[in-house]
């Protein structure tokens, strides 16, 4: 690749697969730094939202407190009237009574006064009748519990309006019960007798009993029973939110009138969106937020620009130096990247070019070595081929069959050597043999110094592609020099047969199997033949598995089984 093209490869700033762990490492760093006080924050929106509901649930009892004093002042005068009035009340002065105080408690409706048996002795206006919730209270006041008892709302049918009853146990010198005055006073005009001066725009008062019943101008018809209950339990104010039918929702303060059953309901509607509950915890929590945001992004970019950008760089620099290519210049390609990194990737610019002068320094020395290795590979070879010379003229000389068998066999194993020798140099990579050219031009050469050809036998040749260690390739090929030769002095007869050789290897295993068709004979241990004894000795030097398969008729195999 030429070095403009490095320089774009190296220009490309897409990010490696393995630049997202580092960012996401550090920006998760700094996130887990930045939480407690984001953590804090929260907190400090959660008390700002409490404290703005806390401030708003004030608001409206504050409310409440003002504007409540008509009605809490009317039922403590009605009180304080009944004790003064209760002389006439008992003598049956009722309408008179109530023609005097009219004025002084516009919402009083009726004056009753009943006897011990709760029995009617006079009414200011018509004839009332008890209703059950009423005789529940006289029942209390009859026993003694209270001396007054103010009764929920309930309609009355002289006046057939909403009415309450104040309820007062009347007691003679001795302390018995000898009836109960009761002062009926209309609910509408105790809701209407609210400071309404005191009202803030939008918020609206109206009284309720204990059984939610509400009366006044409010949006609120009803109180639930369990807002009831949570004011009876603390007997202060709460605030409550109600929804209307129209979706929206109204804020209710909730307050219990004095010590009675009457409470005053003020309501508001709730606020919107922008409003101190949603502005004040938005901005204790979403400002910190937001710069927890921004800080993250700011440094999500930060690392990919001033970092990542550059690693990537780096990477890609490695990957051609890696390439062999040390001739290009990284420091051209950072010269924007922070001074730390420019001086890294400086750094291995001046490292690539001293690698680069080591790496040809190498393979001078290397290519020297390997001349010389091969030219002494080649003159070993030359030599093997005089001594085999020698041989065949010593050979010819022989008159003994036995001795010019030994100098023919000694011959063979002297060629294998030389073919080794000859492989060797003519091989590019003089540490390892490949196998299937060797081994084939070994078995030609063979085949024909053992004239298998005229014999009638034929040589079938299987190989994998596989390389071999040299030192392992010379053992190799004398085994199958010696187990060749045995089999064309021992194996056939006149009718010829076939000699098979297979190199074959898995994926942790190397096989060479010599098989051939012939005679066959009986395996005994510890055969005395020099042959044998020579490929026992070549199968240990091979660090092999040896085996010999054979029976008579059946040919025979030898075979080795190597560590691949």
């Amino acid at each position: 690749m030429p070095v403009s093209d490095d320089q774009e490869v190296i220009e490309s700033d897409s990010a490696p697969p393995s630049a997202a762990p580092l960012r996401n490492k550090l920006v998760l760093t700094l996130a887990a730094a930045l939480t407690p006080v984001l953590l804090l924050s929260a907190f400090k929106a959660y008390i700002d939202a409490s404290d703005v509901r806390e401030s708003q649930a004030q608001n409206l009892v504050i409310v409440a407190g003002a504007a409540i004093d008509g009605v809490n002042q009317s039922l403590q005068q009605a009180e304080l009237l009944l004790s003064l009035y209760e002389p006439r009340l008992s003598a049956g002065e009722c309408s008179g009574v109530y023609n005097e105080l009219i004025e002084y408690i516009p919402s009083l409706t009726n004056v009753v006064a009943f006897d011990e048996k709760s029995d009617v002795i006079c009414a200011a206006v018509g004839s009332p009748k008890l209703s059950r919730e009423n005789q529940v209270l006289h029942d209390r006041l009859r026993s003694g519990g209270d001396s007054f008892a103010r009764s929920d709302a309930f309609f009355g049918s002289a006046s057939e309006e909403w009415l309450f009853a104040l309820n007062k146990r009347v007691e003679n010198e001795t302390g018995e019960f000898t009836g109960i005055n009761t002062f009926a006073l209309g609910a509408v005009d105790l809701a209407n007798l609210v400071r309404t001066g005191y009202l803030p725009e939008s918020v609206s008062l109206a009284i309720a009993d204990e059984t939610g019943r509400v009366f006044g101008d409010t949006p609120i018809t009803s109180i639930p029973e369990e807002w009831i209950e949570a004011v009876n339990e603390t007997r202060d104010a709460q605030l409550f939110r109600a929804d209307e039918t129209d979706g929206s929702t109204v804020d209710v303060a909730l307050r219990p009138v004095g010590d009675s059953n009457i409470y005053a309901v003020i309501a508001r509607p709730s606020y919107g969106l922008w409003n101190d509950l949603f502005v004040r915890p938005a901005t204790s929590f979403g400002l910190p937020l937001l710069a927890f945001a921004v800080t993250l992004l700011s440094a999500w970019l930060a690392i990919d620009g001033l970092v990542l950008r550059w690693i990537s760089r780096l990477t890609r620099t490695v990957r051609i130096y890696g390439a062999g290519r040390y001739q290009f210049k990284a420091g051209n390609s950072f010269s924007d990247a922070p001074s730390e990194i420019r001086s890294l990737a400086r750094a291995m610019e001046v490292m690539a070019q001293d690698i680069d002068h080591r790496d040809r320094d190498l393979k001078e020395a290397i290519a020297t070595r390997d001349a010389a290795v091969k030219e002494i590979h080649h003159r070993v070879k030359n030599n093997l081929q005089i001594v085999t010379s020698f041989l065949n003229l010593q050979g010819r000389q022989l008159k003994d069959p036995q001795a010019k068998e030994a100098i023919s066999a000694t011959r063979h194993r002297i060629d294998a050597l030389a073919i080794v020798h000859q492989t060797l140099y003519q091989n590019e990579r003089l540490e390892s043999v490949d196998m299937r050219p060797f081994l084939t031009g070994l078995l030609n050469h063979l085949s024909d110094a053992l004239g298998m050809t005229e014999s009638g036998i034929n040589l079938v040749q299987t190989y994998d592609d596989i390389q071999r260690d040299a030192d392992d390739a010379i053992p190799m090929a004398l085994f199958i020099v010696e187990a060749v030769t045995n089999a064309m002095k021992y194996a056939f007869e006149e009718d010829g047969g076939e000699v098979a050789v297979n190199l074959t290897a898995d994926s942790e295993t190397v096989t060479l199997e010599i098989r051939d068709t012939g005679l066959g004979y009986e395996v005994k241990d510890g055969s005395s033949g020099l042959g044998s004894k020579l490929m026992v000795a070549f199968a240990r030097q091979l660090s092999a598995e040896f085996t010999t398969e054979a029976k008579p008729g059946q040919g025979c195999s030898h075979r080795l089984v190597m560590d691949l």
